[in-house]
């Protein structure tokens, strides 16, 4: 919590506020009653006339529960009860009963007019707690006064009755006819899952049931996979023998190699052709190399290899080809037996998808169903209940009707008491609050609370000997407290300034000067508002040559000597120096007064500077600068917050070593507070 919300300021006063106003609290009192007693005069008397109605606080229990209403709820249900008695509906179904129009409706009168006029005559009551609600309705008129209430609680109880327990042939029809959507749209649910048994070809639908296709579609894509295994081994034999794999050629060649060996023909032929040529490898044993015979056999055996050669390199690339052509066909035949097994398990996921789908949906129409036959037996019931209900008492019911012997009620002496206790209310209220809006400093605690400290005295106007007294304690007070601080820091010299004219500051700066002077303290009271010089300064002869005598321009000049400008004190005033005649508003110091102040200082110990407003004169400013202290006197009932914290934030760009607030001329609050009861003390020499 924040100092300034701590410190009290003393401000509010009811007493004190009264008697300063109190002839304005008297106009507005008198002038109040005056008016309460001319239109008492004027109000007729009234009639008024009551029923009540009793709201049970049990109830027909219904087929599935033996509970009554809880208390909670039955308080909320009477105090919906008690605001539907004034409900615009039921009031205008009132108003068009003809016995109502006779008594209530005036000539020419619509009946909106009429039923915003009885809703205001209306006014209902119940008690906490009680299951009795009691209308009463008022009006300048008794003929026909309790048939129009009577009239208006029958509509009442009507409303009630077909909104909470009665008109129960409408709630049942209403409710057979959603019983019969209800039916049609089972019927309409079942007939859908009909059809989709039908499709899936199963009698029942269970909810985690396995789909028969799953077995299925995993047998085929394990056929799938295996075929598309065998596809690819394939495609790599024979990748392998046409040379794209490394080692392919060889492969080709060993096979063509065992192939041509295994080949029968082949063996058959070179048989014969080997015969033949042994045969001629005989023939030539022993012939010459020139021998012409041997030359023809040697062409012979050359042209038999050449045979054989030939016959082997055409059986091999028949081989080759061969074996090249078979390993196509079986890698076509497993390709188009792998495409048959992708489109059979691509059909086979669309009949599952299908399936499940469709078992879903059958799922869900089993969910609709069962809940569409809740509803079917919760409105089955309902209906039961309210055919029962039907014949039982409702809530609520007449207690008591309205009586026809209506005696007046004179209603001046409440419009009287009105006005009067108004009159009081604001008699006693806007004195305080014109207190409380004038903003003005009247306390120290106001003081406290903007500047952070409390004065240093605070000064009572003097309008009594007793006041006066007490302010010339409190500047005592202050002028011990100077002489404390003048013995324990050497402060020889404060400025005092107010913070706007007529603050004070001269009597106070004059009173402190002859107070100090009379506690031995050699003090001179310097007056340096050229602003406004005060008479109290001058001597009794009208001496007019001063302070601003002493400011030349010229050091060469031979000044006067301060001391001799000095008027002397007496048993009213202190030894002073006043400011002397200036043709300006401000003082022309030339740089000179530290050095008058100085030689004024051997004369006297302390030095008050009597110094212009500081809001209003630059000369505080300067002679702030200058002293060992400034004073702030604020004149209470004059001055505002505002104005005192432009006045604490000049000084604050001074800042002077002490700074001090007196607060002068505080009122004396009639009617008690605190600066009353230190004058009762005072005077009576005794505390209260």
């Amino acid at each position: 919590m924040s100092e300034e919300q701590v410190i009290a300021t003393g401000r509010f006063k009811p007493l004190v506020s009264l008697l300063s106003h109190k002839f304005l609290a008297l106009f507005i009192i008198i002038s109040l009653v005056t008016v309460g007693v001319l239109l008492s005069k004027k109000v007729k008397p009234s009639y008024s006339t009551k029923a009540s109605v009793l709201v049970s606080p049990s109830f027909v229990p219904n087929l599935n529960s033996e509970k009554s209403l809880d208390f909670t709820q039955y308080q909320l249900y009477v105090r919906q009860q008690t605001e539907m008695l004034t409900r615009d509906d039921v009031l205008r179904s009132a108003i068009q009963s003809p016995e109502l129009k006779k008594y209530w409706l005036h000539s020419g009168e619509t009946e909106a007019n009429a039923t915003e006029r009885l809703k205001e005559a209306l006014s209902t009551e119940n008690e906490e707690g009680s299951p009795f609600i009691s209308i009463t309705i008022s009006s300048n008129k008794a003929d026909g006064l309790n048939i129009v209430l009577n009239t208006i609680v029958k509509a009442y109880l009507k409303q009630s009755q077909a909104e909470n327990i009665y008109d129960s042939s409408g709630r049942i029809e209403v409710l057979q006819l959603r019983q019969a959507e209800l039916k049609a749209s089972i019927n309409k649910l079942q007939g859908r899952r009909g059809d989709i048994a039908e499709k899936l070809g199963v009698t029942t639908f269970q909810q985690n049931s396995l789909n028969p296709y799953d077995q299925v579609l995993i047998e085929s894509l394990k056929t799938y996979n295996s075929a598309h295994s065998k596809t690819l081994q394939l495609e790599t034999y024979f990748m392998t023998l046409t040379g794209k794999v490394r080692q392919g050629k060889n492969l080709l060649s060993l096979l063509a190699n065992e192939k041509l060996n295994e080949d029968k023909s082949l063996k058959t032929v070179k048989e014969q052709l080997i015969k033949q040529r042994t045969s001629l490898l005989t023939k030539v044993i022993g012939l010459t190399p020139r021998h012409p015979t041997r030359l023809k056999a040697e062409r012979e055996i050359a042209n038999i290899d050449q045979i054989i050669k030939q016959a082997e390199t055409k059986k091999r690339n028949e081989i080759r080809l061969n074996l090249l052509e078979k390993s196509r066909a079986k890698i076509l035949e497993a390709q188009q037996l792998e495409d048959g097994l992708a489109q059979q398990l691509k059909a086979q996921r669309g009949a599952a998808s299908n399936y499940s789908v469709l078992y879903n949906e059958a799922l869900v129409l089993n969910k609709k169903v069962a809940r569409k036959y809740e509803q079917l037996n919760t409105i089955s019931d309902r209906i039961d209940f309210l055919t029962i209900e039907s014949t039982a008492p409702g809530f609520v019911r007449i207690d008591t009707l309205a009586s026809s012997s209506l005696l007046p009620v004179n209603n001046s002496k409440k419009v009287l008491l009105i006005f009067i206790i108004a009159a009081i209310a604001l008699g006693i209220l806007v004195p305080i609050g014109i207190d409380l809006l004038d903003k003005r400093i009247r306390t120290p605690g106001e003081v406290q609370k903007i500047l952070g400290f409390s004065p240093l005295a605070w000064i009572l106007e003097r309008n009594n000997i007793y006041a006066e007294q007490v302010a010339t304690d409190s500047l005592r007070r202050m002028a011990l407290a100077l002489n404390r601080d003048w013995r324990s820091h050497d402060t020889t010299g404060f400025v005092l300034t107010s913070v706007k004219p007529g603050g004070g500051t001269t009597s106070v700066t004059l009173e402190l000067a002859r107070l100090l002077t009379g506690l031995g303290i050699r003090t001179l009271a310097v007056e340096l508002n050229a602003f406004q010089p005060d008479d109290r300064y001058s001597n009794s002869i009208g001496f007019s040559e001063g302070l601003t005598s002493l400011f030349t321009p010229d050091d060469d000049v031979e000044a006067i000597s301060p001391e001799l400008l000095i008027v002397p004190g007496n048993n009213e005033l202190p030894d002073r120096l006043p400011v002397g005649e200036t043709s300006t508003r401000h003082l022309m110091t030339h740089g000179k007064l530290p050095q008058i102040l100085n030689k004024l200082n051997e004369h006297y110990d302390v030095i008050l500077l009597d110094a212009p407003p500081i809001l209003l004169s630059s000369d505080a400013e300067l002679l702030g600068e200058i002293a060992s202290g400034v004073l702030l006197v604020i004149e209470a009932n004059n001055t505002t917050p505002g104005e005192l914290k432009r006045a604490a934030k000049l000084l604050e760009r001074l800042n002077p070593p002490v700074v001090g607030a007196v607060l002068n001329r505080v009122k004396v609050f009639r009617g008690g507070g605190y600066f009353a009861e230190i004058l009762k003390e005072y005077k009576n020499v005794s505390k209260k």
